[in-house]
């Protein structure tokens, strides 16, 4: 049985959402980590799709299409995600739906054919661990699962990485999340994308910080088995439904 995972990060480079927002009219497409197996006891197989150009609908229909084509390439039999059922499943279909009337492709029924074995790994873990949940939580966030499961899952730390002085003004906290991707590093990237940089030092350092933050779930050896007998170490990046500190991607805050 072919398992793939998707976790999807966005931005939003023109207005900001809502406290709790989740329409999709307040999030553009950045990113896209994928991992893939044959068989859950195997190493996955990732890949980080970047968007290739500025928030033009083009290049989103680009992004989106390098995404469906390289899961097309695999025999996928059971779509994974963390928290997708609110944020990652929301997004994709909303996207593929306007795609399909604005540039007439099939986007729609391809995402549904994916999505039509979905096992939402959050919804799993929150049963495995309900005496966990707070009275408000739905499910938890991921520290939280692997801090339960004994899993050692490293943050990614902004020192680690060699940027100029003052480049991530307007971040706050030591290890990356999905807020500072939805606020300053994805619109950051994009910039850079769009001023033709990318051969620099500080994009390419920027890229491999990203790169990190997208995998750094599909880089664990551990598991964690919860009911629908899947493998953390094939988990995305987990998170609650978006709050008004981290709207933008399906992860919670790595600190």
């Amino acid at each position: 049985m072919g398992t793939l995972v998707i976790d999807i990060e966005t931005a939003s480079p023109f207005e900001e959402p809502p406290d709790n927002s989740n329409d999709t009219q307040y999030f553009e497409l950045f990113a896209v980590s994928l991992a893939y197996a044959d068989d859950l006891n195997d190493t996955p197989e990732t890949e980080v799709l970047f968007r290739s150009g500025d928030w033009d609908d083009q290049y989103t229909i680009d992004l989106y299409e390098r995404l469906l084509d390289w899961c097309d390439d695999r025999s996928v039999d059971r779509l994974l995600t963390y928290n997708g059922t609110w944020f990652d499943g929301t997004h994709l279909l909303n996207w593929a739906c306007n795609i399909d009337d604005s540039a007439n492709r099939d986007f729609l029924t391809r995402t549904e054919a994916l999505f039509e074995n979905h096992v939402d790994v959050a919804l799993a873990a929150a049963d495995e661990y309900e005496a966990e949940l707070w009275d408000d939580q739905h499910i938890l966030p991921d520290w939280k699962v692997y801090d339960l499961a004994g899993i050692d899952n490293d943050s990614v730390w902004y020192d680690d990485y060699d940027f100029p002085d003052n480049y991530l003004s307007g971040i706050d906290g030591k290890a990356v999340q999905g807020k500072h991707i939805g606020q300053v590093l994805g619109d950051k990237y994009v910039q850079n994308v769009e001023a033709g940089i990318e051969h620099t030092s500080v994009h390419r350092e920027l890229t491999q910080l990203l790169k990190d933050y997208c995998l750094s779930t599909s880089r664990t050896s551990s598991t964690f088995t919860p009911p629908s007998e899947v493998p953390i170490s094939m988990i995305p990046t987990a998170g609650p439904p978006p709050t008004s500190s981290d709207a933008y991607s399906s992860h919670h805050p790595n600190t």
